[in-house]
């Protein structure tokens, strides 16, 4: 097992610091690989105790163990020569998605925002790009009321006939305050919906209805991590656009 598997298997134990080192070092393995640790520490994200315990926690006896085996893997990634190009990569992400997604479910989440008084979507980062391209193609569908409220403004309250579609990779610390907010609403409670790619998002459990993309593992694409999930999401509003056009 590399170490991309086995930050993957220890995800559901990890605390939130973990999570955040475990998030960061999917974002950018060269520099966790690379880098020393007081180089990786300078931003003042992470402490030097937080990034040795999460070493420890992988079963190494501390992170230069952990950061050697981790660039025996990304070199063995990089000079395998069956290693596939940016474009193969997010291809198959795209053929992925395509043949997972259940077009019954999409069917019927399109009839709920039907029916829904409001849709509100949010993706922050790398997710706005599909949580924008999802409010232009609801745009031209006269029963379907749809809006990107901005961030630092959400509305203070929801009703029942309101729904709140969440595109999210990794963890969705950006929408604490609204799940917060969403908990305290009873029975107005809005109908929830997450995109994600993660089958263990932490904030899952706040959800209706969630909706799990394949995405790219850290072993298959390395850098490319971050793209592919934005590739996983715009070929899931591809999927809810053709079939928009068919209802």
């Amino acid at each position: 097992m590399n170490v991309f598997e086995l930050m993957d298997s220890k995800a559901s134990s990890f605390s939130k610091t973990d999570r955040a080192i475990y998030e960061s070092i999917k974002k950018f393995p060269g520099e966790f690989a690379y880098n020393s640790i007081s180089e990786i520490c300078e931003g003042g994200q992470f402490t030097k105790s937080a990034l040795t315990r999460f070493a420890q926690k992988l079963g190494f006896a501390g992170y230069v163990e952990f950061q050697y085996q981790f660039q025996q893997d990304l070199k063995s990634y990089r000079n395998d020569s069956g290693s596939a190009s940016s474009a193969e990569i997010y291809a198959k992400v795209i053929m992925q998605v395509n043949e997972a997604a259940e077009r019954d479910r999409i069917r019927a989440l399109i009839q709920k925002m039907r029916s829904m008084k409001r849709v509100l979507i949010l993706g922050t980062n790398l997710s706005r790009l599909p949580a924008e391209e999802l409010l232009i193609t609801l745009t031209f569908e006269h029963d379907i009321v749809s809006m990107i409220p901005p961030a630092d403004i959400m509305p203070f309250s929801y009703n029942s006939d309101d729904m709140i579609l969440v595109y999210s990779a990794l963890s969705g610390s950006s929408y604490q305050s609204l799940m917060q907010t969403v908990r305290k609403s009873g029975d107005n409670k809005p109908y929830m919906v997450l995109v994600t790619v993660n089958a263990k998002h932490p904030l899952r459990h706040n959800f209706d209805e969630v909706f799990v993309l394949p995405g790219s593992t850290m072993a298959d694409s390395a850098g490319h991590t971050v793209l592919s999930d934005t590739f996983a999401f715009l070929m899931f509003n591809d999927i809810l656009t053709k079939l928009l056009d068919e209802s």
